[in-house]
């Protein structure tokens, strides 16, 4: 039996939109700008919505249904990108930005990526003995690796609450988003996304923000925030304090189970890399921090659309779990076993007998001789002959005896019958004398 570990790996593949030129400085300011400055250009608690930048929408009454386009202008641009539509109303027809009649989302990835250990022995026998294969047996691990990401692109409907290519979610924290559907396959152990926003359309910019939302469900150990922005130069801006107290009460309806403080050991830059060390976190622990990035110039990104990506890295702090810990894959989770390339003998089946062999065909009979008739008739002649010489003489025996009267004694021999045969003696006798007698007269 030979036994082989592989250490697998999911791999999730989205179009690649980041692009921008990386400069050397770095900027690590979360003194520069205070949360409550950076909140203010944000409308709703939720989340960043449209009317944090200049409205370029008509008025409802002016959209003429003549203008309404037959495709929309995300499924016309992001082609791998899942999505769903839904109808306008009137309370949200300023946002159907490309006039189709519909409010096209994005379909985010699920960003919760289980890790997995893979142990393959191959030809070993299976469970019914009679065959072998190769046995795969995976056992989730307690790396931690949550991801998110999104565009920023004015074009899409709703384009502050779209643009989500991947994110960590669970109804714990997106209960009306999630409430109809049971695929926990769907889910994570938390939340990671993250939200963006500008000043202007695509074509004139001065300022983007990308605030990032994370929050765990349980404890991690040595736990690590990476973000990866399309620049450097950036400020930073800590609302924890927001995302705990605002943000999740609004939209659990105040059901909020995150009350827990992430607080960072250290931050740090690497050119558009910022790394948040935490260290150990608790469960139901929230942390929020923006990242701004001002131009001293209107840019236009129309044909250089910005991604901002997040990833959090850690190990489960697995004594904490059980195999029924929701929306989480962990050691504790019961182990898989799958058999391939599996090789059965072909099974005899005894209900069939044996084809019975030929039989060899008999040899045809020698055909008999013709028969002499003419002996045959010889032969009919000399027994009919015998059967009358033997029906004369019982005939005789029988007159004899009929004319004698008389027994022997017990030797079981008859009187008439000896006196028969000594008349037919004496008989016999003058028959012969008279023959005679005539033969000499004719002389």
């Amino acid at each position: 039996m030979k036994v082989k570990k592989v250490k697998c790996f999911s791999v999730v593949l989205l179009t690649s939109l980041m692009s921008g030129s990386l400069f050397s400085s770095q900027v690590f300011a979360s003194e520069t700008a205070t949360s409550e400055a950076v909140l203010s250009e944000t409308a709703s608690p939720e989340m960043v919505t449209s009317e944090a930048v200049p409205s370029e929408t008509e008025d409802p009454e002016t959209v003429n249904s003549d203008e309404i386009s037959q495709e929309s202008y995300a499924e016309k641009n992001y082609e791998n990108v899942q999505m769903n539509s839904e109808p306008v109303n009137e309370s949200n027809i300023n946002k159907d930005k490309d006039k189709d009649g519909q409010l096209t989302y994005f379909k985010e990835v699920n960003g919760y990526i289980p890790k997995v250990d893979e142990v393959i022995e191959t030809e070993v026998p299976t469970g019914n003995g009679e065959c072998i294969g190769d046995k795969v047996t995976k056992s989730y691990t307690d790396e931690v690796d949550l991801n998110a990401k999104s565009v920023m692109d004015t074009n899409l409907d709703d384009y502050s609450n779209n643009g989500y290519l991947e994110k960590v979610k669970n109804p714990n924290n997106h209960p009306k988003a999630d409430s109809s559907n049971t695929d926990e396959d769907l889910y994570g152990p938390g939340n990671l996304e993250v939200q963006h926003w500008q000043d202007g359309p695509n074509e004139f910019t001065t300022i983007q923000n990308w605030r990032i939302l994370f929050a765990t469900d349980y404890a991690i150990n040595n736990a690590v925030l990476t973000v990866t922005l399309p620049y450097d130069n950036v400020s930073v801006t800590n609302v924890t304090d927001w995302v705990i107290n605002r943000y999740y009460p609004a939209v659990t309806n105040n059901n909020s189970i995150y009350t827990n403080y992430m607080v960072p050991l250290n931050n740090s830059f690497d050119g558009n890399i910022a790394t948040i060390n935490f260290g150990n976190i608790v469960g139901y622990s929230a942390f929020g921090m923006i990242f701004s990035k001002k131009f001293d110039t209107p840019q236009d990104f129309s044909n250089d659309l910005k991604v901002t990506a997040a990833r959090v890295t850690g190990t489960w702090k697995s004594d904490e779990l059980t195999a029924d810990s929701k929306y989480i894959k962990s050691s504790k989770t019961e182990s898989s076993i799958i058999w391939q390339n599996e090789v059965c003998p072909i099974p005899i089946d005894p209900d069939t007998p044996d084809t019975p062999d030929t039989p060899d065909t008999p040899d045809t009979p020698d055909t008999p001789d013709t028969p002499d008739v003419t002996e045959n008739q010889n032969r009919v002649t000399s027994l009919s002959n015998k059967a009358n010489s033997n029906l004369i003489e019982k005939n005789t025996v029988k007159t004899v005896k009929s004319n004698n009267v008389g027994t022997l004694p017990k030797t079981g021999e008859s009187k008439s019958t000896i006196l028969s045969v000594i008349g037919g003696i004496i008989l016999l006798g003058f028959g012969v004398v008279t023959i005679l007698r005539k033969k000499y007269s004719l002389k």
